[in-house]
């Protein structure tokens, strides 16, 4: 049990979600994109939001800046939060103005917003990262169910199980108490809502 926990905490971890959105955004067809556009910016997106953070995160551990990958400690996790948002800022740039991918974009505004959030309650808790960004993915879902139902609804519903089943796996680690977990959907769900309903 320990092991298929911690399986489902990396394979599920927020740092890929980026990477499951677009491919969900691709799946549904709401993403107007040639096979060649959508291979480039899957390409820019994983290599972005996934392998140069987790490069820079390997380089701090490497040089013991940070104690652990799994950042289980508050204080671990400053700047490989910092370094998240520089490039979710980058991939933001780099998409701005691409009309089919303006949903997309809104999500990893999201995403930025919601790092500088956990960045701020991390000097005093230590909120559910995991939490937080399937709070996000779950929020943007819920969006586009309201859009288009038939596309999104099954993806929503695969969401919020996902979203259980990830927060019992960092319970059961002992990474998090209920209450971080609890705290971490709720946040991570409202500020997409909040921000798509101000703009």
């Amino acid at each position: 049990m320990n092991k298929l926990a911690q399986f489902i905490s990396i394979i599920f971890h927020p740092i890929l979600l980026p990477t499951w959105m677009f491919l969900i955004f691709i799946a549904s067809g709401i993403c107007k994109l040639s096979l060649i556009r959508s291979e480039i910016c899957l390409s820019v997106i994983f290599g972005t939001t996934f392998v140069l953070p987790i490069i820079f995160i390997l380089i701090l551990k490497k040089f013991k800046i940070i104690e652990s990958l799994t950042m289980e400690k508050r204080e671990d996790r400053f700047i490989p939060l910092f370094v998240v948002v520089i490039f979710l800022f980058a991939t933001i740039r780099f998409f701005n103005g691409i009309k089919p991918l303006a949903l997309y974009n809104f999500y990893l505004i999201c995403n930025l917003v919601l790092c500088v959030i956990v960045f701020w309650i991390n000097f005093w808790w230590k909120i559910s990262m995991h939490e937080i960004g399937w709070g996000a993915f779950t929020a943007i879902l819920f969006i586009m169910a309201t859009i288009s139902s038939t596309l999104f609804l099954p993806y929503l519903i695969a969401s919020f199980i996902l979203s259980g089943l990830v927060g019992s796996a960092r319970l059961y680690l002992k990474s998090h108490s209920n209450s971080q977990i609890y705290t971490g959907f709720a946040v991570g769900f409202i500020i997409p809502l909040l921000i798509y309903n101000l703009l």
